[in-house]
């Protein structure tokens, strides 16, 4: 399986807010999780591009991307038996986003 690193293009005329991000996704964020906790404009950019492969993925359910200690957290959850995959998926997400705010 290829991890999502996202090569789909958008063409915004603005950013997508945090808000705007959670609703669009709600249907994938359970209750009790916050979905995306920050307002980075070219974070939550790549977040948008990530989630349209994410979705695709068989029990796919966002719970939270925050920031813990500097550094960014992407936790969800599937139904992949090995959750390895799953880390290795939420590893090279988090290493990008970071890259992401090192840029800004």
């Amino acid at each position: 399986m290829a991890l999502p690193i996202c090569n789909h293009t958008t063409q915004k005329s603005r950013p997508m807010t945090r808000e705007e991000f959670n609703h669009k996704y709600k249907q994938w964020i359970p209750e009790g999780w916050s979905g995306l906790d920050f307002d980075i404009p070219q974070v939550t950019e790549y977040m948008d591009l990530v989630m349209q492969d994410m979705i695709l993925i068989p029990g796919f359910e966002l719970h939270q991307i925050k920031m813990k200690f500097d550094w960014p957290r992407f936790y969800f959850t599937t139904d992949f038996k090995d959750k390895g995959t799953e880390l290795a998926i939420a590893v090279k997400v988090q290493e990008r986003i970071n890259a992401i705010i090192k840029q800004k």
